[in-house]
């Protein structure tokens, strides 16, 4: 009677705790998605900003580093304009990273990062459609 009591205690810790990781596996992966899904939505914010200014202004240039999102503290952004006179575009690169901790941003092993890449086309002038 005392060996099924145990066993059958047994089995019941290893099944709570296999219950215990799966929800904690779940739970991570939960808020790792929706990182990842607001590193989305602000790349997409910071390329259209930047994509507004390219289209603007002929000789626009991004400030280099890393810029703050106000709403959020633990994303930050910086964008690379690249020309390419080929094909009268200029790409567009806007990069994204976070960490979990405000504290870890400036830690490269601890950041994640999500990468935006467009080509805008460069303005045209009478002049250069002889080249």
């Amino acid at each position: 009677m005392l060996i099924e009591v145990m066993v059958a205690a047994t089995l019941l810790a290893v099944g709570v705790t296999a219950a215990m990781q799966a929800i904690y596996r779940s739970l991570d992966a939960s808020q790792e998605s929706q990182m990842y899904t607001r590193a989305l939505f602000l790349a997409q914010r910071a390329m259209s900003e930047v994509e507004n200014e390219v289209n603007f202004n002929d000789r626009y240039d991004v400030l280099g580093g890393w810029r703050d999102f106000d709403e959020s503290p633990n994303y930050e952004w910086r964008a690379l304009i690249s020309e390419n006179d080929d094909f009268w575009v200029r790409r567009v690169i806007v990069t994204v990273r976070w960490a979990k901790n405000v504290n870890d941003l400036h830690n490269e092993d601890k950041n994640y990062y999500y990468r935006l890449v467009t080509e805008v086309p460069m303005p045209r002038y009478p002049a250069d459609y002889e080249k």
